[in-house]
């Protein structure tokens, strides 16, 4: 049945950018720091740059099939088998993805809020409270995305500006590090947290006007840029490198550190968490309904409602596999990582078969 809802290009920015942010934010400064030192504002420029790159491919080669899904439209550019050997492995990564992403959810909240809660309970809460907001089409889903992406952006932003006045600009230099960055994961950390970006080719056939979608994708992941770019800045700029490494989310460190007033209102970490909390549903979000979409695609079934009801058990029990902290972040870093290359690869190589094969290359306006 023909979708006659859409949303338009506007929607869309947000939607992408409400996606995208919130994944790591906590924990990002310092995993870049470690990567790249004092370098780390500009890995994460680079990183946001190589992650735009892969958002550009997914746009255009979604705009030549502007009326499909990529589960839908790669099995005429490259073939049953092939197509149905790399969905298999879009469902792994975002499987795998989602499953980590959950475990560090439960980490966050055990650490910082319930201690006394077994991490389990709250890892199955927002597991049940996920796979029932996936029930929805394309449209609904974006809407949902929409409502949140104040409570998304404004929190962190706020934060960040409230804690610049703590800023010392000598924690910044210099600006290209003492050392030599580790190039692969300076590039790679800042390029994985935009996995979700992936989201494109879902919704650019629910977009009012197709031809469009990339400027709206590309403000979507500026956005989102900006907002990581300057979470680095103020963090590393407060707490220079090396304290920015033994802090366990500095983030939240920094929201701590805000007094407001001549300290009436100080500790902020507490309305900071709450506001976290909806910060990564949205992420949580996005990544269950790709991987619920990929599944319902490969069991060729017309409604992924009943997947998202399967997928509950599994992802749950995968969450829990591994042993510690260390080895959570570990496997999220490869598993991310190795993602981001994978998708990127796989849309590039999408893109350069149909344009030579001469597939799709009709974009509705």
């Amino acid at each position: 049945m023909r979708i006659t809802e859409k949303i338009s290009t506007t929607q869309l920015a947000i939607v992408i950018s409400s996606a995208l942010f919130g994944q790591y934010s906590l924990t990002y400064p310092k995993i870049i720091a470690g990567a790249a030192g004092t370098a780390a504002p500009l890995m994460t420029v680079a990183g946001t740059c190589c992650a735009a790159f892969s958002l550009f491919v997914f746009t255009r080669l979604s705009q030549r099939f502007s009326d499909q899904t990529i589960f839908d439209y790669s099995q005429g550019v490259i073939g049953k088998f092939p197509s149905l050997l790399a969905n298999i492995l879009v469902f792994a990564c975002f499987f795998m993805s989602s499953a980590l992403l959950f475990r560090q959810f439960g980490e966050v909240l055990s650490t910082v809020v319930f201690r006394k809660t077994p991490i389990e309970m709250s890892i199955l809460m927002i597991v049940v409270l996920i796979a029932f907001s996936c029930r929805r089409n394309a449209v609904k889903f974006s809407y949902v995305l929409l409502f949140y992406w104040p409570f998304v952006i404004l929190p962190f932003l706020f934060v960040i500006m409230m804690a610049t006045k703590s800023v010392r600009p000598l924690n910044l230099l210099p600006l290209l590090g003492n050392e030599t960055p580790k190039w692969p994961q300076a590039l790679l950390s800042p390029a994985s947290l935009y996995l979700g970006a992936f989201i494109v080719t879902v919704l650019l056939p629910v977009t009012e006007k197709p031809r469009q979608a990339l400027k709206a994708a590309m403000l979507g992941i500026a956005v989102t840029g900006c907002l990581y770019l300057l979470l680095v800045v103020s963090t590393i700029g407060i707490y220079g490198v090396q304290e920015t490494l033994q802090l366990l989310y500095p983030t939240l460190e920094m929201a701590r550190s805000i007094a407001i007033g001549g300290d009436v209102i100080e500790r902020m970490d507490a309305l900071f968490i709450i506001m976290w909390v909806i910060n990564v549903y949205t992420t949580m979000y996005t990544m269950y309904y790709i991987t619920s979409l990929s599944l319902s695609h490969l069991f060729k079934l017309q409604d992924h409602r009943l997947v998202t009801t399967l997928l509950m058990p599994l992802l749950f029990g995968v969450s829990l596999l591994p042993q510690d902290q260390f080895q959570l972040y570990s496997i999220s870093r490869i598993t991310d990582e190795s993602g981001y290359l994978f998708l990127t690869g796989y849309g590039l190589f999408l893109w350069i078969t149909s344009l030579i094969r001469r597939k799709g290359g009709r974009s509705h306006a």
